[in-house]
C-alpha cells in the first residue's frame, strides 16, 4: 500500500511539474509578444516620414538583396505606372462582415523596378475564381505603408490549379508572382492609403499598443507555474 500511495504521489508531482513547464513556456511566449508589439509600435513611429521609392532622389534604391525588414512599417510614396493586367485578388478577406477580396496590383517605378500595392478591398461572391478588377489611373504620387507581412490565410487547397486559378488567389505567393512581372521586385507589399477613383475601400492595418495586456498574461502564467510547483512540493511522498 505504501508503494502504491508513493507512486500515485510521484505521478501527481510529475503532472504538476509538467503543467508548470507549460505555463512557463506560455509566459515567455506572451513576454515575447509584448516585445514584438513594442518594437513594432516604435518602428512605425520612427518611419512616419514618407520615403520616395524608385526615383533618382530616393534615399533607398532598389537592390536584389534588399531585406524586407529595412522597409517594414515605412510610409512610402510611389511614382510610376500600374500594370493592371497582372493584378490579383486575395480571397476570403472580410470587410465589416462582408465577403470580399484585397486587390493587389504591381506598379512599375521610374527606375524600372516593380512593387506590389494592396490597392484596397472589394466585394466578391463566394466561389468565383475570375473577377473584373477595377483599374486606377496613374497618379503623380501614391502614398501607402510598406509591410513585410503578406497576410497569410489557411489554404483550403494546396494544388496550384485550385489555389491560384484565374486572378483570385487564396494567398500571395512571391514565386508565382514572378510569372506576372520580372524579378526586380521590392520585397514588401505597400498598403495604399491615398485616395483614388477606383471605388476600392482602404484601411491600414492597425498596430495596437497592447503591451500591458501581454505582460499581464505573462505574469498570470508565471504565477500559475509557481502554484503548480507549490502543489508538486506539497504532494511529494513523505520520507519514512
Amino acid at each position: 500500500m505504501v508503494n502504491k500511495s508513493a507512486n500515485r504521489s510521484w505521478a501527481a508531482v510529475l503532472v504538476f511539474i509538467g503543467l508548470a513547464i507549460v505555463a512557463i513556456q506560455l509566459g515567455f511566449w506572451q513576454w515575447g509578444r509584448a516585445d514584438e508589439k513594442q518594437a513594432m509600435v516604435a518602428l512605425r513611429a520612427q518611419r512616419m516620414a514618407p520615403m520616395v521609392l524608385g526615383s533618382a532622389n530616393s534615399p533607398m534604391g532598389f537592390r536584389p538583396d534588399l531585406n524586407a525588414q529595412a522597409l517594414d512599417q515605412q510610409v512610402v510614396v510611389l511614382q510610376g505606372q500600374w500594370i493592371h493586367q497582372a493584378s490579383i485578388a486575395l480571397d476570403n478577406r472580410a470587410w465589416e462582415g462582408r465577403a470580399g477580396v484585397h486587390v493587389l496590383t504591381p506598379m512599375r517605378l521610374a527606375d524600372g523596378s516593380h512593387i506590389w500595392v494592396n490597392r484596397g478591398w472589394m466585394a466578391k461572391a463566394p466561389g468565383v475564381l475570375q473577377i473584373e478588377i477595377p483599374q486606377a489611373e496613374d497618379a503623380k504620387a501614391v502614398e501607402g505603408l510598406a509591410l513585410a507581412s503578406v497576410m497569410k490565410r489557411m489554404e483550403l487547397a494546396k494544388e496550384d490549379t485550385l489555389s491560384k486559378k484565374g486572378n483570385v488567389w487564396q494567398n500571395f505567393d512571391w514565386a508565382a508572382s514572378r510569372q506576372r512581372i520580372d524579378d526586380r521586385v521590392w520585397p514588401v507589399i505597400v498598403w495604399q492609403s491615398s485616395s483614388s477613383s477606383d471605388g476600392l475601400l482602404r484601411k491600414l492595418p492597425e498596430v495596437t499598443n497592447d503591451v500591458p495586456k501581454h505582460l499581464g498574461y505573462a505574469a498570470q502564467w508565471f504565477l500559475l507555474a509557481l502554484l503548480c510547483l507549490y502543489f508538486a512540493w506539497r504532494l511529494r511522498p513523505n520520507k519514512r
